[in-house]
C-alpha cells in the first residue's frame, strides 16, 4: 500500500488519466486552429468547469490556454507561410481580423515579421536554381510594362491585401519627379524597376509604409533629392524609412533593421530576376552572404526544411 492506503495502480491509473485528458484537449484545440475557439468549448468538451479548467492548464503547461491557442497559431502558420500562401490569405485562415494583427502576433513570437521570411525563402529559391513561379504569392511582371501599368497592378495589389492606397498617389508623383529621365541599362524608364520592387514588397506582405519606401530604395544613390525633400513631400514614417536606408548596407548590418533589410532583398531580387545570368563569383557572394544573415533566422525558426536550404547553399557556393 502507498500513501493515503491507496494501491500503486491508483497512481499510476490516475497519471494515465490524467494525460489522457491533456492529450484530448491538446487534440481538441489542433483540429479547431482555424476556428474560433472558447476557453468555456475547451472546457465543457472535456468536463470541467472554465475555472478549474484554466488554472489546471496553466499548472501543467506553464502558459495559459489562451496564449497556448494564439501560440499553436502562429506557428502553424508559419510552416503555410513556408509553402507559399499568402500572409493575408494566412491571417485570415487562422482567425486573425487584420493583416496588422497578425504581423504584431507574429512578430511577438518570432521576433520578425512574416515579409522577412518570404524574402529570405525568395533568396533560398532564386540562388537554389529553382522557379518561384511555384509560389502562389509570386507574381512575375512582363520585363518592358509600361510604368502606367505597373502603376494600376501595384495599386490593384495593395487594394487585394488590404493596404491603404490613399498616399500612393502622391508617393508615385514624388517618385516620378526624383526619377525624371533616369534610365535602366534596358532602355526601360527607372522608375518601372522601382514599382516592381514595391509590387515585390507587397506580395511578400510588406507594411505599406514599407512598400512606399521601396519606390525610394536607392534615391540617395541615383538621384541629388535632399533629405529636407524627403521629409517635406512624402508622410513622414516613410521618409523615416527611406532616410534609415541611406547609411544602410545589408552586408554589414543584416537584419539590424528588418524594414530595411526587407527593401533591399526585394530591390536586388528584381535586379536578379531582369537579368540573364549572374557571374559565379557573384552568386558566391550572395549566397554566402544570404546564409550568414538567414542563419540565425533559421536556427530561431527551429525549422529544419530552412536550415537544410541554407546548408545545401553553403555546399553548393561556399564551401
Amino acid at each position: 500500500m502507498s500513501r493515503g492506503g491507496r494501491p500503486p495502480f491508483f497512481f499510476a491509473f490516475a497519471y494515465v488519466l490524467k494525460h489522457e485528458k491533456q492529450k484530448t484537449i491538446l487534440c481538441k484545440i489542433y483540429k479547431n486552429l482555424k476556428q474560433k475557439i472558447s476557453i468555456e468549448e475547451i472546457a465543457d468538451y472535456v468536463g470541467y468547469s472554465k475555472f478549474y479548467f484554466s488554472r489546471m492548464f496553466k499548472q501543467e503547461m506553464n502558459i495559459s490556454i489562451m496564449e497556448y491557442v494564439k501560440e499553436r497559431k502562429v506557428i502553424c502558420a508559419l510552416e503555410s507561410i513556408l509553402q507559399g500562401n499568402k500572409i493575408l490569405d494566412v491571417a485570415i485562415e487562422y482567425g486573425w481580423e487584420s493583416h496588422s494583427g497578425f504581423i504584431k502576433a507574429f512578430k511577438s513570437y518570432y521576433g520578425f515579421s512574416p515579409s522577412l521570411l518570404y524574402a529570405m525563402n525568395l533568396e533560398i529559391i532564386h540562388l537554389g536554381g529553382r522557379n518561384m513561379r511555384n509560389y502562389a504569392f509570386y507574381e512575375k511582371t512582363d520585363e518592358h510594362m509600361s510604368k502606367e501599368d505597373l502603376f494600376k497592378l501595384l495599386e490593384r495589389k495593395m487594394t487585394e491585401n488590404k493596404l491603404d492606397t490613399t498616399e500612393l498617389g502622391t508617393v508615385y508623383n514624388f517618385c516620378q519627379k526624383s526619377y525624371a529621365n533616369k534610365k535602366r541599362y534596358s532602355g526601360d524608364e527607372y522608375i518601372t524597376h522601382l514599382l516592381n520592387v514595391s509590387l515585390l514588397l507587397v506580395q511578400i506582405g510588406s507594411e505599406v509604409n514599407v512598400v512606399y519606401s521601396g519606390m525610394f530604395c536607392d534615391v540617395f544613390r541615383k538621384t541629388d533629392v535632399l533629405i529636407d525633400d524627403i521629409k517635406k513631400y512624402l508622410p513622414k514614417d516613410v521618409a523615416q524609412i527611406i532616410i534609415r536606408l541611406r547609411g544602410y548596407d545589408i552586408e554589414k548590418d543584416g537584419l539590424k533593421d528588418e524594414e530595411c533589410a526587407v527593401i533591399k532583398m526585394a530591390e536586388r531580387l528584381h535586379n536578379m530576376r531582369t537579368i540573364e545570368y549572374m557571374e559565379e563569383s557573384e552568386k558566391k557572394r550572395r549566397a554566402k552572404e544570404t546564409i550568414s544573415i538567414f542563419m540565425p533566422v533559421a536556427r530561431k525558426l527551429k525549422n529544419e526544411k530552412v536550415i537544410n536550404e541554407l546548408n545545401n547553399l553553403s555546399i553548393k557556393y561556399v564551401v
